[in-house]
């Protein structure tokens, strides 16, 4: 509904996911519509969504944008097939609007930045021209504490970026033969409720699962990325939720698709996943310094960068030190990486290194990606292939920063297109 257009595609989300009692608590079908409009207008253009359960059947979707956030509250009648009773915006505190950042320009760049780090910038950033890499430098702090500066081997937690990882670990099994897009997940899952039978993996890397975003429990799970959890409880949890649409019916992002995709991927290769995509991607693509959070002990403490400016885990705040990686997020988060290992990544896929032509093809996005956390970190890069950028930064409080800022301009300037 909120990225729809015109009163058509409200009236379809009316008849489609509106309990008729919610339908008539409003005087006239106008008067819905209007409800709905202002909603979807406080909502467009955001540039991610957090999800929270509250209760059994809410859900607290927070859309955020460049310097605020918008709540929305939505119930579900507790009885199949749990149509929406309530839509409601919440009022919140707007973040604030954060420093205004200058264009960047293909002639300034490497001025521009040194120009950002001098205010607050920390990230290590990697641009390429024309297919050839033009800048690849760290800028401000790694380590405040002991003035240890970002380099280009430092190394980040880079939030959501390993939904990358599982894409290409489905495709790299869809290419062996071991499964399809079109395989419905009861060939791969056992005990999958009724109202999931029919949601194929397709459906989960696509967003048209249904599935709500996360899977973590409030006043269960500690940290909703970093308790420990093992597979079969988070598969448990994923298939016993209440779906936001029947798959295929709708559009949403969720994280937990991606999880329930990465326990397809250990029961279908008979491996773990972090040894799956380290055999088949990783090694051959020479990225030494990605990998689970376990992965991170064998690198001594100055080799990573502390998340700055949020929260912070741990004897220190880097992944090292956030306990192995839980499946509340296997698969979806829970690794560290740096933009070279991400631009060897995006090579090895392009040059047919790890994945096959006709793999590859199903592979590619189509804009720009972000990946981020509650702990300082923040991830953005394209994929190219002549023009691209990947920043990892240690500095990010949340929309409307510095560090997304930046991020926005690098966008920008490799696109060349606008995207305020």
């Amino acid at each position: 509904m909120i990225e729809s257009k015109g009163d058509a595609s409200l009236q379809q989300f009316v008849e489609e996911h509106l309990a008729p009692k919610y339908r008539e608590s409003f005087a006239t079908p106008e008067k819905l519509l209007e409800h709905l409009r202002a909603i979807r207008e406080a909502c467009s253009d955001f540039g991610g969504v957090l999800v929270d359960p509250v209760g059994d059947y809410g859900l607290l979707m927070k859309f955020m944008h460049e310097g605020s956030e918008t709540a929305v509250m939505m119930q579900l009648d507790t009885s199949p097939p749990h149509q929406i009773v309530a839509l409601d915006l919440q009022k919140g505190e707007a973040r604030t609007s954060g420093p205004e950042v200058a264009p960047i320009t293909w002639d300034n760049l490497a001025t521009r930045l040194d120009e950002e780090a001098a205010s607050g910038f920390a990230a290590t950033v990697l641009v390429v021209r024309g297919g050839k890499i033009v800048l690849h430098k760290g800028y401000g702090l790694a380590n405040r504490e002991r003035n240890i500066s970002n380099g280009t081997e430092t190394i980040f937690a880079i939030g959501s970026v390993p939904i990358d990882f599982t894409r290409g670990a489905i495709l790299k099994l869809e290419e062996q033969g071991k499964l399809y897009a079109s395989d419905p997940i009861t060939k791969h899952l056992a005990n999958v409720p009724a109202d999931k039978q029919s949601m194929t993996i397709d459906h989960l890397m696509n967003r048209k699962s249904g599935l709500p975003d996360f899977h973590h429990l409030a006043g269960v799970d500690k940290d909703p990325d970093l308790s420990w959890i093992d597979r079969d409880t988070a598969v448990k949890r994923i298939l016993s939720a209440t779906l936001l649409f029947p798959p295929g019916e709708g559009d949403a992002h969720s994280h937990s698709a991606w999880v329930l995709l990465a326990a397809m991927v250990e029961i279908v290769s008979k491996q773990p996943y972090g040894g799956f995509v380290r055999e088949h991607f990783f090694a051959p693509a020479r990225m030494e310094r990605t990998g689970n959070h376990e992965d991170a002990e064998r690198f001594a403490d100055d080799q990573f960068a502390i998340g700055y400016d949020a929260d912070s885990v741990g004897k220190l705040n880097i992944t090292k030190y956030w306990g192995k990686t839980s499946w509340l997020v296997m698969g979806s988060g829970g690794m560290q990486s740096n933009p070279m290992d991400l631009y060897r990544w995006n090579q090895s896929i392009r040059t047919g290194k790890t994945l096959s032509a006709e793999a590859s093809k199903k592979y590619w996005h189509d804009g720009i990606l972000a990946g981020g956390d509650d702990r300082g970190f923040f991830t953005m890069y394209n994929e190219g292939p002549g023009d691209m950028f990947i920043m990892c930064s240690n500095a990010h409080s949340g929309p409307g920063d510095r560090v997304s800022k930046v991020g926005r301009r690098l966008a920008e300037l490799v696109t060349g297109r606008s995207l305020r």
